[in-house]
């Protein structure tokens, strides 16, 4: 059952006593279409850009900066400070990493020297107000490359091919 508070509680009282139910937070989930609107926009700057799709897709995610909680107390990464791991962070599509810019970011131990990276959210985890975030970022970032956001047809297609390839 979906409802209120007050909804639900009416709808048990009214339910035999000894049976089980299970009870969960109703999350408002963003449409499909705005999930294959993104994608579509991030693979067209991704070509315009000669750049891999994870990569465009980290980039967008750092402009967004929505960060990840745990209890909330938001996460740190402490890595090494070079090109290499930069480069990592940002093709990774497992774990979103932004580093934190500045003094604040860096740290010395011994004489290597590391930089703090503030783990994000994954975009799967976004609620529909953070998804209209990320994709106006993303229509930004085409008009800058001046690049026509999909229609509703390449969309269609979008999901086809996501369905194709589950």
């Amino acid at each position: 059952m979906t409802g209120t508070a007050m909804e639900i509680i009416a709808w048990l009282s009214s339910q035999k006593d000894g049976q089980t139910f299970d009870c969960d937070f109703h999350k408002e989930k963003r449409s499909i279409s705005a999930n294959s609107l993104y994608w579509a926009c991030v693979t067209e700057i991704a070509k315009a850009e000669h750049k891999p799709v994870s990569m465009i897709h980290n980039e967008l995610l750092r402009q967004c900066g929505f960060m990840k909680d745990y209890d909330g107390e938001y996460i740190r990464v402490l890595l090494p400070d070079t090109d290499e791991i930069e480069n990592k962070t940002l093709v990774d599509m497992n774990n979103h990493l932004m580093p934190v810019r500045g003094d604040k970011g860096r740290k010395i131990i011994g004489d290597k020297q590391y930089r703090w990276y503030m783990m994000l959210k994954h975009s799967a985890d976004f609620d529909s107000k953070e998804m209209s975030i990320l994709i106006d970022h993303t229509i930004e970032q085409m008009r800058e490359y001046q690049l026509v956001p999909p229609t509703e047809r390449d969309i269609q297609k979008a999901l086809e091919r996501m369905e194709k390839h589950k």
